[in-house]
């Protein structure tokens, strides 16, 4: 922030050239310069004495006399009185606009503080000393401390006691004019912190980011802020109070002329004029070149005119140079004849190579077919090595179940062992009973028996329940098997009706997209193309325009291959091709807007490179050769993604096979039988199968010669059947869930049933368990004991039984299992027998094919090494040819550009030898004469072109000064004009605000000597007193007319910030409270404008509306400490 003191010097900033910045703005119509200080520092530095005097009368011719300004101010006084009365009047009735940008918001100091040397605390310092608002300002904004009159140096400003200190000033940025608003947001915060060591630091900071992120710390950006928001000027307390006593009239007009930025004009002008004199003095030089460049030119000709006699000579030697040329060319056409020669020669050994390797082939193509048809028969049948892994499988089976066997039959005889023990022992214990009852003769024989009678009656029951229970129990299982049968071909129906229902679905969509092909080709690639495309023309592509669908492009020569070119390349039909990544993108939206959100975009650039180098021989197909594509980008496109140049297509996979064993160039093969073979370079082999697509797929109609109509009716009809095949596939499954309801039903009643039979046999065997207790309880103690041994022993008996009974059936089921094993075992000898019959067969008819086919491919492999010699002899005869017939007609043409055809019969060497000593009297001339012909013709030329250029640009110089000369005149004359209105309109605004206080007064500009002088007159009511001269002024008149000065000069200047301090030190009420009115008045009439007053005495509250009065508590003097 620049400032300049009220008594006319320039602050050390302007001593410094490097550090003033220009800007333009605007201020009251006139243009107005801005020039910074630089840093701050320590050190108290010497104010220059820079000041710019206003042009002089050598300097300028058109400087008017005092006549001239008197007539001016006659003219124009009135009219400008007149606009200021009226702009007084307006201003009790106007408030002026509030400025979007550059006033001040807030200003903040503080100061911190460190404990231990561990923490750092800043604290808030109150400005409390009104001169330190007007100091904080300066400081903040960039201004040496040595021009706020308080202080000698940045360290002076920090508190006693403390190392640091800091002011932050917010300055408003908001509306059109603001300083880079998206950077800084509505308020810029300027934070300058120094130390007592001397260093001084800026940070700026915006309220976009809520003031946390430092935008800048750098001077110039603060330089370019001031600047731009035009920050100008402080008048101080100690300027302000010797501006009238002790400033001299020369500094008054000093003043004047920069606070108007009068002063900048002019030094600008005559910076001009210096340079004008400057490029006079060149223009002077170089009138006096002239002379000596023509005389340069004129040596020159002459030196030209000595060197003609030469000429002669070297018509010759240009003769001699044509004959050369052709003796050159016959030479170069005889070997152009060898060379053709030896091409056709190599030409000839090539093509009988060929024809052999094609013969050799045929051979070979012979005898691998005799092998195959050799092989057809082994086929199908299932190889050795399957039927040896089955037949062991099966033996490794029957040895199992027959060690199983064994153990079952080793467990039977046990059991056998055990059962007759357990009988001997029942029969035993049987005859002691009888024959303990026989010695029993009491009366109670008779119940014994009854019971006894009783016992076996129940026991029969029991067996013939548990019968009907396990016949019972044979039923449901039949019916719950019947039961599962039905279910599963229940389950085999639905399948095979879902089946029926896909597949009608899939008709269905077929013919959907069939219909859509018949209304729209493109349907077959994607969904709504025909508008999707009208998009794509309409928009705007950054490369080449897109290419797609690329199965547009591309048809099928032999229906043969549809389907296998359906698997192969079926899912690149609906890809679209691209040039730049933008672009991929734009059309990426377009085609996801019309329904196509699975479509590949390829982004390739557009290279049509030869691809022939990569094809098979010609009678291999590939892709390539069964498609017809109509576009060449599209069949880059296609060898990209899927290699259809290279890959080969068979009938099937043997064919496949042999090709691979009989090109080496052929390493990928497709089937139509939908199988990829592939060879690798070590000489392995892979096979595998395609997948082919499903039947609601896309690319199912893809490559298909059909009219859409009749595919349309193929598919109707194939929907008609099946529609027959669902209706007929429900009565059938109608009928099986009623068997299965059905047998489901008599399985419940089963089940009822064994439940009953279950309970009668429990209360059978319950009532027998009653029978036996009360048996027992009537026989005698010892026979009882012998009752209860037999049952154990019958008990484990049955348990014996059951045991067998069981292992019996294991050994069944076993011997079932067993007897498909050792028929299906006979079966894969035999059938092992009969394959090893046909493989000794087949072997006894392959070896002599094998030999055969083995003595072809080696053949064909020397042929074939002949034929890469013949082919390398016939490339290089190839080269040699064109690199001879290049060369010959490089030469013929470069002859014919030295001239038309020569005949000669002489030896080039021969004319060389001629045009050597020809060449050779041309030198010892040019060594006499100092410079060939040629350099003499340049000399000649630059000379000229010298002369020329010094005439055109002394010309255009003089032209150019003239002009700006006539330039500058016009804004001289400008500037003069801006001094008077603006000196004329500071009188007038000057005694406008004198006569506020009933005071006269005027301003006297001697424009001529430089100098201002100020008169004024105190006692209005004495039309006869004299004017006083500023020092014989009261201290209340000097600070009244101070501020009536600085009012008037205010009306001149476009500054957004106006800072006054102690204005009214030296008034009295009286001229305090008209000059505070005025300076109230004139701040709420501006627009734009923020006005910063600084009294220490009191101020009434009731000045004006909109005034804003800070009361600062007093400050404490001779603090150290924080309290």
């Amino acid at each position: 922030m620049a400032k300049r003191q009220a008594n006319g010097d320039v602050s050390e900033s302007e001593s410094t050239p490097e550090h003033k910045r220009a800007r333009r703005g605007t201020a009251n119509g006139y243009t107005q310069r801005t020039i910074e200080d630089g840093g701050d520092s320590d050190i108290e530095e010497q104010d220059g004495s820079s000041a710019t005097q206003a042009p002089t009368a050598t300097q300028a011719q058109r400087i008017t006399s005092a006549q001239d300004d008197e007539a001016f101010e006659a003219k124009y006084r009135e009219r400008i009185q007149r606009e200021i009365e009226e702009k007084g009047a307006k201003r009790l009735l106007k408030v002026g606009a509030i400025a979007e940008y550059g006033i001040i918001q807030k200003i903040e100091a503080s100061y911190s503080h460190k404990c231990n040397g561990k923490a750092t605390y800043i604290f808030c310092i109150p400005i409390d000393a009104k001169f330190y608002v007007l100091s904080a300002i300066a400081i903040a904004l960039g201004g040496r401390s040595a021009s706020t009159g308080r202080g000698t140096g940045l360290k002076t400003f920090i508190k006693e006691g403390q190392s640091v200190a800091e002011v932050n000033i917010f300055l408003k940025n908001e509306g059109e004019g603001a300083y880079r608003p998206d950077v800084y947001g509505s308020t810029i915060k300027i934070t300058r912190r120094w130390t007592d060591k001397g260093s001084s630091t800026y940070s700026i900071r915006g309220a976009k980011d809520n003031y946390k992120k430092v935008i800048s710390s750098k001077k110039e950006e603060l330089t370019n802020i001031t600047d731009y928001m035009n920050l100008q000027a402080i008048l101080t307390q100690d300027t302000s109070r010797q501006f009238l006593a002790s400033s001299k009239p020369k500094d008054k007009y000093q003043f004047f002329l920069n606070g108007t930025s009068l002063t900048q004009l002019s030094d600008e002008y005559e910076s001009i004029f210096e340079s004008l004199k400057k490029t006079e003095t060149i223009l002077q030089s170089k009138q006096t070149v002239v002379p000596d460049l023509r005389r340069q030119f004129t040596e020159a000709q002459n030196k030209y005119r000595e060197a003609q006699a030469a000429k002669q000579q070297h018509e010759k030697v240009t003769e001699l140079e044509c004959e050369v040329a052709w003796a050159y060319m016959r030479v170069k056409e005889a070997q152009m004849r060898a060379a053709v020669t030896d091409h056709e020669t190599a030409q000839k050994n090539m093509e009988k190579a060929q024809a052999a390797v094609t013969a050799e082939e045929a051979e070979l193509e012979r005898a691998t077919q005799a092998i195959n048809d050799a092989n057809a028969e082994e086929d199908g049948e299932a190889s050795t090595a399957a039927l040896e892994e089955e037949r062991k499988r099966v033996r490794e089976d029957i040895k199992a179940k027959k060690h199983k066997l064994v153990e079952i039959k080793t467990q039977k005889t046990e059991m056998n062992n055990a059962l007759q023990q357990v009988n001997s022992t029942i029969q035993g214990l049987t005859e002691r009973v009888a024959a303990e009852e026989a010695k029993l003769q009491d009366g109670r024989r008779e119940l014994r028996e009854k019971l006894n009678l009783d016992m076996e009656k129940v026991q029969k029951q029991v067996k013939v329940e548990e019968e009907n229970l396990r016949e019972c129990q044979d039923n449901i299982r039949n019916l719950l098997k019947l039961v599962q049968t039905k279910k599963e071909e229940s389950r085999e129906v639905n399948s095979s009706r879902n089946r029926i229902r896909e597949n009608i679905e899939t008709i269905n969509k077929a013919i959907s997209n069939l219909q859509g092909q018949q209304r729209n080709k493109l349907n077959a690639f994607g969904n709504n193309l025909d508008r999707a495309l009208v998009d794509i023309a309409q928009a705007r592509w950054e490369g080449q325009p897109p290419l797609g669908p690329l199965g547009q492009y591309v048809e099928i020569k032999d229906p043969r291959w549809a389907v296998l070119m359906r698997v192969n390349i079926g899912s690149l039909m609906t890809n679209f091709a691209v040039t730049t990544q933008k672009d991929r993108e734009t059309l990426s939206r377009i085609l996801v807007k019309h329904g196509n959100q699975n479509t590949n975009i390829i982004v390739a650039q557009v290279d049509l490179f030869d691809y022939s180098r990569g094809e098979p021989p010609p009678h291999v197909l590939t892709p390539l050769r069964v498609l017809n594509i109509k576009h060449e980008w599209v069949i880059r496109l296609l060898i990209n993604s899927a290699n259809i140049e290279r890959t080969c297509l068979t009938n099937t996979r043997a064919e496949a096979q042999h090709l691979l064993d009989t090109e080496p160039s052929v390493t990928n093969v497709i089937s139509n039988d939908l199988m990829r073979s592939q060879k690798y370079a070590d000489g392995g082999f892979f096979t595998s199968a395609l997948r082919q697509p499903r039947t609601e797929d896309r690319s199912n109609s893809y490559f298909t010669s059909k009219d859409p109509v009749e595919s349309i009716k193929s598919n109707q009809q194939k929907l008609h059947e099946l529609e027959q095949e669902h209706a007929a596939i429900n009565p059938k499954l109608q009928e099986i869930d009623a068997d299965v309801r059905k047998s489901e039903q008599k399985v419940k009643q089963l089940q009822n049933q064994e439940s009953v039979l279950r309970k009668k046999i429990y209360q059978l065997k319950d009532e027998l368990g009653r029978l036996n207790e009360q048996a027992e309880e009537e026989a005698p103690a010892s026979v009882q004991g012998l009752h209860e041994a037999r049952k154990e022993e019958e008990d484990r008996k049955q348990s014996i039984i059951n045991q067998f009974t069981a292992v019996a059936e294991r050994e069944a089921t076993l011997n079932n299992e067993l007897k498909p094993l050792v028929q299906q075992q006979e079966e894969i000898r035999k059938k092992a027998e009969q394959i090893e019959q046909r493989n000794r067969e087949n072997k006894a008819r392959l070896e002599p094919l094998m030999e055969e086919r083995l003595i072809h491919v080696q053949r064909l492999q020397h042929y074939r090494t002949r034929l890469e010699r013949a082919t390398e002899e016939h490339d290089e005869a190839v080269a040699v040819k064109n690199v001879v017939l290049e060369e010959y007609q490089n030469w013929h043409a470069e002859a014919l550009s030295i001239s038309q055809p020569v005949q000669t019969q002489r030896n080039p060497d021969t004319i060389n030898a001629e045009i050597e000593l020809l060449k050779k009297a041309l030198r010892d001339r040019q060594r006499r004469g100092g410079q060939s012909i040629e350099e003499i013709a340049m000399e000649v030329q630059s000379t000229q072109e010298a002369l020329d250029k010094t005439q055109k640009e002394f010309a255009a110089m003089k032209s150019f000064n003239k002009g700006l000369r006539a330039a500058m005149n016009i804004r001289l004359g400008t500037w003069f004009e801006f001094r008077k209105h603006i000196s004329l309109r500071t009188k007038q605004q000057f005694s406008y605000y004198l006569g506020q206080r009933g005071y006269r007064g005027s301003l006297e500009f001697d424009h001529t000597a430089n100098t201002l002088n100020l008169r004024v007159v105190t006692d209005e009511a004495n039309p006869h007193a004299k004017d006083k001269d500023p020092k014989a002024l009261s201290g209340g008149e000097k600070s009244f007319s101070t501020i009536c000065l600085l009012m008037s000069l205010w009306e001149a200047l476009g500054c957004p910030i106006r800072c006054l301090d102690e204005f009214d030190v030296f008034m009295d009420q009286v001229n305090r409270r008209i000059a505070m009115k005025a300076m109230v008045q004139t701040a709420r009439a501006s627009d734009n404008k923020q006005y910063i007053i600084i009294t220490p005495l009191d101020v009434s509250s009731d000045i004006a509306s909109g005034v804003r009065i800070h009361k600062m508590a007093d400050p404490e003097r001779g603090q150290t400490t924080l309290d």
